[in-house]
């Protein structure tokens, strides 16, 4: 097959190159998206997992963009009045700015729903086999990746959670020690990810070792709550993805919580003065995040997720984000497959832990977006970061839609987020900081900031189809982001 032109935007060089190898292979935006997000697993391990779940939302060549929702919903179907005991435990891990407290465990755990969603995208909108587009990431998950110093460093920071288990180190950090993280420039396998990745490659569906370790090992009898039912109920599913209007530009996002607190931000942007001097204009940014806030605590977690973005020459777009949570510290044995937490983070669960009724969805921030305007420019993008992942996407948005910047600076520029009293902003490069802080410590009882461009922030990957045809990408460095042109 001939090359397709495009552009792949990731949160790290090994996952960009997976899709841009599938690109070059000639599959779609699809194949390339789906190639990355599987790659990710390998490449970024502790953002996303085949434990996890996602949105993805995909513009088919010649069609209107659709989502595609695998992300998971609370387990529990069929137990009834049975409450097992659970294995449930808070742990605190020191972020540096902030102690934060997670609950992780067998008990914290959701069906994942990622084999899912990729088969079913891949089945109605990719053009190559699943084998083909699983293959760079069973090549990263069986050779090894070095690892480099932001995976190093989530690493650490999440090592109270991932050393409660050294049979969950032993296949995702396998040939290292358990006794300490793993260290920049060490190398990293998971063979058991292999070989369970090269299962799905073949049938299509989720192994039969990871389905029935999940009944085995996070079922009532070992303080889970996954039950046949969950598994047997509803998976991924293609649905209306969230469109609203920005200006002259149309944008797609997710269909859930995430996407609807979006357009409140990108809309309430939209109308930004831009008679405002720096200050005010941070002020407004502000007051726009705000009114896009979701009741949780003062500080939530820095936020393990990671985003892809795809277009090509077909007219076809691609973005996609993915997240497990923090993890829970445990893997189905013999699949490398480390399971998600999401039954125990806060953000998720507003109204406290476990007071969701079994297969109701959790409201997630993930907001994978594309978005369209009269002259045929098309970008694709999308962030991790929890929360902030509606801020990060509606100022980069904001900033290329109705600012005219190019997307390199968009995402480069300094952002501001908050919440209900606190608003966390970045300074770096701003003209008059001072007078930024002093401005917002007057309408915000908290003002949280950083004096450089950070992690908790987001990273918002791009790809963009330009009005004349040609491709650009821009990888936030917050994230460890990289673009590839193929």
């Amino acid at each position: 097959m001939q090359p397709v032109r495009g552009v792949v935007a990731a949160g790290n060089i090994h996952t960009a190159q997976a899709g841009a190898s599938i690109l070059a292979e000639g599959g779609n935006a699809v194949d390339a998206a789906l190639a990355g997000a599987i790659a990710c697993f390998a490449t970024e391990p502790l953002l996303a997992s085949a434990g996890g779940a996602g949105i993805m939302v995909v513009r088919p060549a010649g069609g209107e963009p659709v989502a595609i929702d695998f992300f998971s919903a609370v387990p529990g179907l069929g137990l009834g009045e049975q409450q097992p005991a659970l294995d449930f435990q808070g742990i605190e891990v020191d972020f540096g700015a902030a102690v934060q407290s997670f609950h992780v465990g067998r008990g914290a755990a959701t069906v994942p729903r990622m084999f899912e969603g990729v088969a079913l995208a891949a089945e109605r909108f990719g053009s190559l086999s699943l084998a083909q587009i699983v293959a760079p990431a069973v090549g990263f998950a069986a050779e090894g990746i070095v690892l480099d110093p932001l995976t190093a460093r989530t690493f650490s920071l999440l090592w109270p959670i991932l050393s409660r288990d050294p049979g969950c180190l032993r296949e995702i950090a396998e040939g290292l020690p358990t006794d300490r993280p793993p260290r920049p420039g060490e190398r990293v396998f998971n063979r058991a990810l292999a070989r369970t990745l090269e299962d799905f490659g073949v049938s299509g569906r989720v192994p039969e070792r990871l389905r029935q370790g999940l009944l085995d090992e996070f079922g009532p009898e070992r303080g889970g709550l996954i039950t046949p039912a969950d598994l047997d109920g509803e998976g991924a599913a293609i649905t209306a993805a969230h469109e609203f209007s920005l200006g002259p530009w149309r944008v797609w996002t997710s269909p859930r919580f995430g996407g609807r607190r979006l357009e409140v931000i990108a809309s309430g942007l939209l109308a930004e003065d831009r008679q405002l001097d720096e200050p005010g204009r941070v002020l407004l940014q502000a007051l726009a995040s705000q009114a896009g806030h979701l009741a949780v605590g003062p500080l939530d977690a820095p936020g393990s997720t990671t985003h892809v973005s795809v277009v090509d020459a077909h007219g076809s777009a691609a973005s996609i984000t993915l997240t497990s949570g923090e993890g829970c510290g445990h893997v189905v044995t013999g699949t490398g497959v480390h399971l998600n937490n999401f039954l125990g983070e806060e953000d998720l669960n507003p109204g406290g832990f476990h007071r969701h009724a079994p297969g109701d969805a959790l409201p997630t921030m993930i907001a994978p977006t594309l978005a369209i305007d009269p002259s045929g420019r098309v970008l694709a993008l999308g962030s991790g970061g929890s929360n902030r992942i509606r801020s990060a996407v509606g100022l980069v948005l904001h900033r290329v839609a109705t600012e005219g910047m190019a997307i390199d600076a968009a995402v480069n520029a300094p952002r501001v987020h908050a919440e209900a009293h606190d608003v966390w902003v970045e300074l770096e490069s701003r003209r008059d900081g001072a007078r930024v802080r002093r401005q917002l410590e007057g309408r915000f009882e908290r003002v949280h900031a950083f004096d450089v461009r950070d992690f908790f922030f987001g990273g918002v990957h791009v790809a963009e189809l330009r009005a004349d045809g040609s491709f650009h990408g821009a990888g936030d460095s917050r994230r460890g982001g990289v673009a590839i042109c193929v």
